[in-house]
């Protein structure tokens, strides 16, 4: 019923303003990968390297994001980064190695990379993503992703033996979700990766996302559509 003095409804509970949402940082995910950020600098400076035995791809997924917080956030000690141990067999080894990245926005051409063209079909592939192509433990994801992947995979594959690079089997630790090639551009070899964003979602938009790597050097810029 309506007060006609006051044009209130009589009864109705006052509204309650609701509480501004908390910042991204202060989140309980944020906060609890912050501190296994930190927990991972102090271990690696205190016992110069970090093994993880075992990680299932669940666990990988997680240690990668842990530590693209801490490159993101500032927490890598002054002139150091974490990279991971190469050839180090199964399970994640990390260790700090010095000076940045060739990768670091800093080291980056200032000019935009040239889109690369992205085959429409799965034909003549470069043997490294062929070996991708036929593997059962990559790129675990729906069919149409994983079509996907291979062909944007392809297309940096091919457009790096064009421009004279090689192309080589990864030496990364990936998950069972991702699959990738290197590239070696000069002296230094670059990962280049894919895998499902979303594979929990049940927002067919968001499953449908592909996340990747892009390969930008100090001698290579390039993008690619995912």
């Amino acid at each position: 019923m309506i007060d006609n003095d006051s044009g209130k409804v009589r009864g109705a509970e006052p509204a309650v303003p609701s509480e501004p949402r908390a910042p991204y940082s202060e989140r309980p995910i944020a906060r609890a990968r912050r501190a296994k950020a930190r927990e991972l600098i102090e271990r690696l400076v205190v016992e110069g390297r970090v093994r993880i035995a075992e990680p299932d791809a669940d666990e990988v997924a997680e240690w990668r994001r842990v530590i693209d917080y801490a490159k993101r956030h500032g927490l890598e000690p002054a002139g150091k980064r974490i990279e991971k141990v190469p050839d180090s067999g199964p399970g994640l080894e990390l260790f700090l190695a010095e000076g940045a990245h060739p990768n670091a926005r800093n080291q980056r051409p200032k000019a935009a990379g040239a889109p690369v063209p992205v085959p429409s079909w799965l034909g003549r592939l470069h043997p490294v993503v062929a070996a991708l192509k036929d593997s059962e433990s990559r790129l675990v994801m729906p069919s149409a992703l994983r079509r996907r992947s291979l062909l944007l995979l392809q297309g940096l594959a091919a457009e790096a033996v064009r421009r004279g690079y090689e192309v080589r089997k990864t030496g990364s630790f990936l998950s069972r979700r991702e699959g990738g090639v290197d590239i070696a551009v000069s002296s230094f070899a670059y990962t280049v990766s894919a895998w499902q964003e979303f594979p929990e979602s049940t927002n067919p938009e968001r499953a449908a996302r592909l996340g990747a790597v892009r390969a930008i050097t100090a001698d290579w810029s390039v993008c690619i559509e995912v």
